[in-house]
């Protein structure tokens, strides 16, 4: 579900599966680690295939407090979910990790 690559300039959670009610522990976990590092946080969504309000809630907290930069392709689901609650046009979103490394 989740997995941890730590960088010197970032911190790198990758997403895989469904971030739903069952992960709810795991998700608030990994994020919380990854505050610890109090470095620029990447999220890379590539490999998510859903994500709830839970998820939502923890890019935001992240975007407000360490800086965020999602990884896509985006699954159309979560694309859609992120348009309606406007956070598309407020997060970064980059193609590749290279990119979001670099930015």
């Amino acid at each position: 579900m989740v997995q941890h690559t730590l960088y010197p300039a970032a911190y790198v959670l990758r997403l895989e599966g469904n971030a739903d009610p069952t992960t709810r522990d795991v998700l608030a976990t990994a994020f919380s680690l990854a505050a610890n590092w109090s470095l620029p946080l990447i999220v890379d969504l590539s490999a998510l295939d859903f994500g709830d309000e839970e998820l939502l809630g923890h890019l935001i907290y992240a975007h407000q407090t360490s800086g965020l930069t999602l990884i896509g392709p985006i699954s159309d689901l979560l694309q859609r979910r992120l348009d309606t609650t406007g956070l598309a046009t407020l997060l970064t979103i980059r193609p590749t990790l290279t990119a979001a490394l670099n930015h």
